[in-house]
């Protein structure tokens, strides 16, 4: 599936992780670390990005065993790297699995506005820093914030 428009003249099967969106980008504290290191490794390797993060997707219309137990706004993994995504199940244990055939990657990034709020915790007793809201920005959703 090409990054520009992903018309290939054949479907990719998109397989995805989702949860709600504080769940993933929130609470999940190894998440962005596993992210990062997908990323830095894919760099070294100069390997095309195969996954993405999409904040409230418009795919999840297509799965309404998914959206009845989910609360929203929902955050997803995609990707096309099945061992991978397998691994990011086994990691990230509160998640649902699905998978769908698109046309185009814009398909698969498509998303609907939503304005993400979480609260901070009164007292943070974990020995790190928190993850500043907004980390998922830009490496993660820079084909997304292309696309659309």
């Amino acid at each position: 599936m090409g990054e520009s428009d992903g018309i290939t003249g054949e479907t990719e099967e998109i397989l995805l992780r989702v949860a709600n969106a504080k769940f993933m980008l929130d609470e999940e504290e190894h998440f962005k670390e596993l992210l990062y290191e997908k990323l830095r490794l894919y760099g070294e390797r100069n390997k095309e990005q195969d996954f993405w993060l999409v904040v409230e997707p418009k795919f999840l219309d297509k799965f309404p065993d998914i959206t009845k137990r989910l609360k929203r706004p929902a955050a997803a993994l995609v990707s096309t790297d099945r061992p991978w995504i397998t691994f990011m199940k086994l990691r990230l244990d509160r998640v649902l699995s699905d998978s769908f055939d698109a046309d185009t990657l814009k398909d698969a990034l498509a998303c609907n506005p939503v304005d993400l709020h979480f609260e901070k915790p009164e007292n943070w007793t974990a020995p790190y820093k928190k993850y500043e809201f907004g980390w998922w920005g830009r490496s993660y959703l820079r084909h997304q914030s292309s696309e659309n």
